[in-house]
């Protein structure tokens, strides 16, 4: 059964939910086109005289608008249909408990995920879902083949510890583990966000960090690399690129022919808002190019699009 988008749907606002009407169906809580919460009720309009979020989204309304959107059915498809769209939809609240203490919701994590993953990601695109993911937003954490397996393991790190947090239902999923290219993926919002290794789309890609880095520094300083000098300046230089700081050195590597050679995608990403966050993001015509020099990358990722306006916008309560 294709399943269908709730703007197509029914609607009304929040404050007039008295005027739901009494039949069975799915309804959808709807916030800055933020699927909130998704569930099921033999009466909508008993339902909602004291619903058990009624509370959480009267706090929500105060701030932004909130709609109640539903899809009348019989009631003998009301658990399967429930089910799909919480699958499809990935509402906030339904990653939540209503318990006692605070449950830190789903995207707040993931904004929390992309300050610690900024430096080390770039945004590839994003792709149209299917029947049952909305959205797919390819993320790549870069390095060069001899160093793979140390990012991987970093990256690792950083995604167990946001596992772990005690305030969170929010998780990413270690997909495929490899000591290389590896896979990671979580939902959010409506939205499947997978964490994958830059050597399964671009294997030429470096990350602006020693050892690699240094050759733009030095090009820099000195000229072409091969009038450089090999003595106690040069290694004093190779050894500072660990402490300059990643705006910097990417501003280094966008002034030189070297940084364009060596790390090609992030000197033409452009940075944009994913979550709040600004992360790195190919453009339109990065993506052309790579579907141009490697075609199956089109076949992998149909219908992909660079990021221009925050896919995943915050919606903070």
């Amino acid at each position: 059964m294709m399943l269908q988008e709730y703007q197509k749907l029914p609607n009304c606002k929040f404050s007039d939910k008295d005027k739901l009407p009494e039949c069975s169906g799915i309804y959808f809580a709807i916030a800055r086109d933020q699927v909130l919460y998704v569930g099921q009720a033999k009466n909508l309009r008993n339902r909602w005289q004291n619903h058990h979020r009624s509370h959480q989204l009267e706090g929500v309304n105060k701030k932004c608008e909130v709609k109640l959107f539903w899809l009348e059915c019989h009631e003998h498809q009301l658990n399967a249909l429930e089910s799909e769209y919480i699958d499809y939809y990935c509402p906030t609240l339904n990653q939540t408990k209503v318990p006692n203490r605070p449950i830190i919701p789903s995207f707040e994590m993931l904004t929390l995920s992309l300050h610690q993953l900024q430096e080390k990601v770039i945004v590839m695109g994003i792709c149209p879902g299917d029947s049952k993911i909305r959205l797919k937003m390819i993320v790549l954490y870069l390095s060069t083949y001899s160093e793979m397996t140390r990012r991987t393991n970093n990256i690792r790190t950083i995604l167990k510890k946001i596992n772990k947090h005690p305030k969170s239902l929010f998780r990413w999923s270690e997909v495929d583990r490899r000591q290389d290219l590896n896979k990671w993926r979580t939902k959010c919002n409506g939205m499947e966000i997978w964490l994958i290794s830059s050597g399964s789309v671009y294997s030429a890609e470096r990350i602006m960090h020693n050892p690699s880095m240094h050759e733009v520094i030095l090009e820099k300083q000195f000229g072409k690399i091969g009038g450089i000098p090999v003595n106690e300046e040069y290694y004093a230089l190779k050894e500072k690129v660990k402490e300059i700081p990643f705006a910097e050195r990417l501003e280094l590597a966008r002034s030189t022919e070297r940084g364009w050679e060596l790390f090609p995608l992030e000197c033409g990403a452009e940075f944009r808002l994913v979550s709040g966050v600004k992360v790195l993001c190919l453009t339109d015509s990065q993506l052309e190019m790579l579907f141009s020099k490697l075609p199956y990358l089109q076949e992998r990722y149909p219908g992909m699009s660079a990021i221009n306006d925050d896919p995943l916008a915050n919606l903070m309560f």
